[in-house]
């Protein structure tokens, strides 16, 4: 077939509704562990074999031609509804970063609560989301377009990111106050070799920490671009060294897990010996300061704290109130009679005057004269002869910017930043009463308003910190109950029967874990199965749907004793998603069922079963079985495709079940003791060490735990892990 040529006839639209469109998503990671934080989603085009210049689909061209079109908002929906209909297929389980041309909010027929309602529709949770407004070419206009739209999605839930801040520039930052900032890949490229690239985005990065604002460093590209980042104290990245975009959720890459994981081990290990050295005196200090007591003398002993700190700056937490006039200096002043000459003595003897302001007898402002314009005309050949002979009031400029000084300093600060590139850094004439009283310049200007943002933010944070403080108690409260409530629903000690023994480990992350494991007996009080989940996210609401999945599938398993497992787990999925409505959570998990040596699995969504048979190695439970492992549980609108999994079993056989931290922790070097690995070390943790009736499923399981544990030195746990172990002793 010839290949098409792009011409006149050839319509974009067409192209574009022709399902040639899909996302992919790169993974952000925090660089204080390495986890991954979120993704960001970023489309593609695929125009196929028929076209001759494939280049052409590029996004760049794509959103070129729209832009052109003034149809940008129609492709931003089409990418913004593949992203997340993508993303909601594939599970969601991490922050989402969604872009938006900032060209889209010039177009009529765009619409704010298109994004929220979309959300919506899909059961994707606003606070998951992260909206992000590209553009290279920002103006007055597009300014307030992108506040009023940020206002919008903050209110809605949404939080709000800054792409390109190179050309967005920090006085945008403060108007619009985004929870993320990215420095793009030319602030990034090569920092670690440019001593003035670093220190700018030093000071970006401390500016941005201290009013609460997080930095995502974007396109890294090698190893000692991310050590240099970490140095700088940037709190995410993301880039072709971490990991590239893919059309799954994918992991950060292991040399990038390795390098946070040395830098944060190697910080934590200087950390220590300053403390030995030391000998805790520091520590024990801090501890003098804070008042040892409960929670209310900490939060009385914090605030004042906070309040001796920023004393210095008490001034300026005034806002909009704060007047010009308190910041303006003396300044130099001339009669509009005084000769050139005597000035251009002052400006050659005086190289820090920046200014001369010509008044009146009754000290009304004239005119004014920058040190810049004066001395340039002295700077031809014939300068002195012709303007030697004149006064200053000849030369003045008449058109200058004042302020009377009760103004307010941010309304000045707009109006000198708005001035043309010839007179922005002129300083500004402060009046009193229609007459001279100072000047101030830019410097010192841009210097107090950076003083005053960081105030204003600085006492914003103190007040949002005391109130934390009084909701993690809240919290505490609530999770020191939740974990009571959970634990009194969880077994303590694993069944033993005639034909089965059991063993298990089970540590949550935090005092609320996420894992729902369970056994279950016969009517005669014999082992007849177990099940295992993993609840997306964590904390209150994590344990609250575990413990209710747990009740559930407790008497469902009961209820289709007689059922195939599918049937089962059908059952368990429509009650489940009933039963907690509107809350976002999901599961993955796993049903055994056990008749004697009949054992019956079903798979939705999560890790291998492992299985040893006697004188065979390790294997995955149902491997055979193509299409066994069926879609997530509790999200209403997936498939229901399940897979019941029968085998016969040999007398010596162990199953192995465990959640997702078993086999995605790492080590120091990045690597995952992935589903190879932990089949390998199942395998060995299995033999019979010269006992012929076989380990029991609890020594197993110590020397399974032995060597997760050896192997993950250093680096802490990302999740709660639970691990069962299953040993048939029948005949």
């Amino acid at each position: 077939m010839d290949k098409l040529k792009l011409g006149p006839l050839f319509r974009l639209d067409d192209f574009l509704t022709s399902k040639n469109l899909y996302t992919v998503f790169q993974p952000v990671i925090s660089l204080k562990d390495a986890s991954v934080f979120g993704y960001e989603c970023f489309v593609r085009f695929d125009a196929g074999e028929g076209f001759e210049d494939n280049s052409f689909f590029s996004p760049e061209n794509i959103f070129a031609q729209k832009k052109a079109e003034k149809d940008v908002w129609g492709l931003d929906k089409l990418c913004f509804k593949s992203a997340v209909k993508t993303a909601r297929a594939l599970g969601l389980r991490k922050k989402l970063f969604i872009n938006l041309c900032a060209a889209s909010l010039f177009d009529r027929n765009f619409q704010k609560d298109y994004f929220v309602k979309a959300f919506q529709k899909y059961g994707i949770d606003c606070r998951n989301v992260i909206i992000e407004f590209s553009e290279r070419d920002f103006s007055e206009e597009l300014d307030f377009q992108i506040k009023e739209c940020s206002d919008f999605f903050k209110e809605a839930g949404l939080s709000v990111a800054v792409d390109n801040m190179r050309d967005f520039g920090m006085k945008n930052v403060y108007s619009l106050n985004p929870e993320f900032v990215k420095l793009d890949r030319l602030a990034v490229k090569n920092i670690q070799n440019d001593s003035l690239k670093f220190s700018m985005a030093k000071n970006f990065v401390d500016f941005c920490r201290s009013i609460g604002t997080k930095t995502v460093a974007v396109g890294v590209e090698d190893e000692d671009e991310l050590k240099a980042l970490l140095e700088l104290g940037v709190d995410f990245a993301q880039g072709f060294f971490i990991g590239k975009g893919e059309k799954v959720f994918e992991k950060a890459g292991k040399k990038s897990f390795a390098t946070v994981a040395s830098f944060r081990y190697s910080e934590n290990v200087e950390g220590e010996q300053k403390s030995k050295k030391s000998g805790g005196v520091d520590a024990k200090k801090k501890a003098g300061k804070a008042g040892g007591g409960g929670s209310e003398e900490q939060d009385v002993s914090l605030e004042k704290e906070g309040v001796k700190k920023n004393s210095a700056l008490s001034p300026f937490l005034k806002d909009c109130r704060t007047k010009i006039g308190d910041f303006c200096v003396e300044g130099i002043t001339f009669f509009a009679e005084t000769p050139v000459p005597e000035v251009l003595e002052l400006f050659q003897s005086n190289v820090n005057c920046l200014l001369a302001v010509v008044v009146d007898g009754e000290n009304r402002v004239l005119g004014t004269i920058t040190r810049s314009k004066f001395l340039g005309l002295f700077s031809s050949r014939y300068g002195f002869n012709l303007y030697s002979r004149k006064t200053i009031g000849s030369l003045m400029k008449k058109d200058f910017l004042f302020a009377d000084e009760n103004e307010s300093l941010i309304k000045v600060s707009q109006e000198a930043m708005e001035r043309d590139s010839e007179n922005i850094y002129s300083p500004v004439v402060v009046l009193s009463k229609g007459k001279y009283r100072g000047i101030v310049t830019v410097k010192n200007l841009l210097d107090t308003l950076v003083n005053v943002e960081v105030a204003e933010k600085t006492k914003d944070l103190m007040l949002k910190n005391k109130i934390l403080l009084k909701q993690q108690q809240v919290q505490a409260r609530d999770m020191k109950m939740a974990e009571l409530v959970q634990k009194s629903f969880y077994k303590s000690a694993a069944p033993q029967s005639k034909d089965w023994e059991a063993a298990f480990f089970f540590k949550p992350m935090s005092s609320v874990s996420g894992d729902v494991y369970d056994f279950y007996a016969d009517r005669s009080g014999g082992f007849s199965g177990c099940s295992l989940f993993d609840v997306s996210g964590h904390g209150v609401a994590s344990g609250l749907v575990g413990i209710l999945s747990k009740y559930l599938a407790s008497q469902i398993f009961r209820m289709y004793s007689d059922k195939k497992l599918n049937v089962m787990l059908k059952a368990f999925n429509r009650s489940l998603t009933e039963a907690k409505g509107m809350v976002e959570n999901y599961l993955t998990g796993v049903f055994l069922r056990v008749c004697g040596s009949a054992l019956e699995y079903v798979n939705a969504g999560h890790p291998d079963v492992f299985i040893k048979r006697p004188g065979k190695k390790t294997a995955a439970l149902g491997e055979d079985k193509k299409g066994f492992r069926g879609t997530f549980i509790g999200i209403e609108g997936l498939p229901e495709e399940w897979k019941t999994v029968e085998e016969k079993l040999e007398k010596g056989t162990y199953l192995l079940l465990y959640t997702d931290c078993l086999v995605e922790s790492r080590n120091l070097m990045g690597f995952e003791m992935d589903g190879r690995i932990i089949g390998k070390v199942f395998d060995r943790a299995c033999q019979k060490n010269g006992n012929s009736e076989g380990k029991t499923a609890k020594k197993v399981l110590e020397d399974l735990m032995d060597a997760f544990e050896s192997f993950t030195e250093g680096v802490p746990w990302k999740d709660d892990l639970t691990v069962i172990v299953l040993r048939y002793k029948g005949l």
